[in-house]
């Protein structure tokens, strides 16, 4: 066979032995019950840690600098939401908190946690909203940077108002804060009030928690890839991706164009590093590493080449758990002793918070089974019945929470996309105008010439392109 042809094989094809080998770990069902394996693991760790009154300190250093990462992240996406708030839920906006309200107080807190039902909710109101979840991530990045301060029994609190204040704004909020992203922020935030209080005492099994989260966030978006869209197996979805995208940029166009044979290979490299690179997480530091360095590099693609607000920036954050103390001594010469949290929890709250912990872990196998599209559940581990049911309860118990959810992006592909026609006028009414989208890759002719017409167009609100 011709080298060229053989290494295109390899590479760009369906029929690679790389890709029948990733099929093969998928289609076995070999990789959930690894996940279980390692959820395993680190419950055990978890547990180790009730009968220690304080564990080695040796992550200090890493476990801050992650909660600084997300705590900025609550800066940017609560700083990014503020100025669009008012347009899009205010008095005035698309679809007005207000009328969202009135359904949710007629359910319980239970089913609808949302503090806004308590309040008279206007303008001013959702500003100061976003000004409460601007103020506790820049509070908790100053606690970060000075962690011998006296206030750090309050950051356990601090992160519970973030993420309840970005709940409450999700909420009354509907499609606009709709994302993945948005969810994922919410159990962000519950996840490290609860490791602020454990990583006192024992910052290693907290980054373990971290890393698990990790794990289980990148090994659902690939699993759910594979057995989403028959695009993804047949080697097409990225030959769609840049163009069917929520909300290109300027570089989605540049991606597009690249050649048929690029876009195949993503998809060979895409596989690899949300299937495979996920498991290396467990394994030595070089592993380890390799791994942050493919999420990374995988992250940055798709966040230059679309715009999906702070998503990238979040992931970027989650993933610096991968890295350890060395790492940072290595690359910034930053003393790990400075870095030692004050001190150690009391017994009690540290065994409340690794019973919490611990069934987190176990929760998170459900939304990761359902990455799978029905081919795995927790019987696929032969757990009893009982078992299941119970745990199938608590995680619908806590979905109005938000503490645990499913990860899974880029699973649904199509060759068209569906775009609102945006139209303004300045005469009141007699003549429209179409509103062009920035950096669109089906620009129409309409919007090239900018012609306008008259008459209002309110059956075309949307177009196939």
């Amino acid at each position: 066979m011709d080298p060229l042809l053989a290494l295109h094989v390899l590479l760009c094809s369906p029929e690679s032995v790389i890709f029948k080998a990733v099929a093969f770990f998928l289609d076995s069902k070999l990789w959930f019950r690894l996940a279980a394996v390692v959820a395993l693991l680190v419950l055990l760790q978890l547990l180790l840690v009730v009968g220690q009154s304080e564990g080695n300190q040796e992550e200090s250093l890493a476990i801050s600098v992650v909660f600084a990462g997300c705590a900025l992240t609550n800066v940017v996406a609560f700083a990014s939401f503020r100025p669009q708030v008012v347009a899009l839920i205010g008095r005035r906006g698309l679809h007005p908190a207000e009328e969202v309200l009135r359904r949710l107080r007629r359910l319980s807190v239970r089913r609808a946690p949302c503090y806004l039902r308590w309040m008279e909710v206007n303008d001013r109101t959702l500003i100061r909203c976003c000004d409460l979840g601007i103020g506790c991530g820049v509070l908790l990045v100053m606690l970060v940077l000075w962690p011998q301060s006296f206030v750090q029994t309050l950051v356990p609190l601090i992160w519970l108002a973030a993420g309840w204040t970005y709940l409450s704004l999700q909420a009354v909020s509907g499609d606009f804060l709709g994302l993945q992203s948005d969810s994922n922020l919410v159990e962000v935030d519950a996840l490290m009030a609860l490791l602020s209080i454990l990583a006192r005492s024992h910052p290693r099994q907290a980054l373990l928690v971290l890393r698990f989260f990790a794990f289980r966030k990148m090994l659902g978006c690939g699993v759910c890839k594979y057995y989403g869209s028959p695009m993804w197996q047949s080697f097409d979805a990225l030959q769609v991706h840049y163009f069917t995208q929520p909300l290109v940029n300027r570089r989605s166009r540049w991606a597009h164009v690249w050649p048929a044979d690029f876009h195949r290979f993503s998809v060979l490299a895409t596989f690899l590093v949300e299937v495979i690179l996920p498991f290396l997480i467990w394994c030595p530091w070089p592993c380890r590493i390799s791994a942050w360095i493919g999420f990374n590099c995988l992250n940055a693609m798709i966040n230059t080449t679309g715009n999906y607000g702070f998503i990238g920036f979040l992931n970027t954050m989650e993933n610096l758990s991968l890295v350890d103390d060395r790492f940072y001594q290595l690359v910034l010469g930053a003393d790990v002793d400075a870095w030692r949290l004050p001190r150690s929890t009391a017994w009690p709250f540290r065994l409340v918070v690794v019973c919490v912990l611990s069934l987190y872990v176990v929760l998170s196998l459900l939304p990761l089974a359902r990455a799978g599209k029905g081919t795995v559940d927790l019987r696929t581990l032969r757990l009893p019945d009982v078992v299941t049911a119970r745990l199938e309860w608590l995680e619908a118990l806590q979905q109005p929470w938000k503490l645990v959810n499913y990860q899974g992006k880029f699973s649904g592909m199509h060759d068209f996309r569906w775009e609102p026609i945006l139209e303004a006028s300045t005469d009141d009414g007699q003549s429209w105008r179409q509103i062009r989208w920035r950096y669109k890759l089906n620009q129409g002719p309409r919007e090239r010439l900018g012609e306008q017409r008259g008459g209002k167009s309110g059956d075309r609100n949307m177009l196939k392109s």
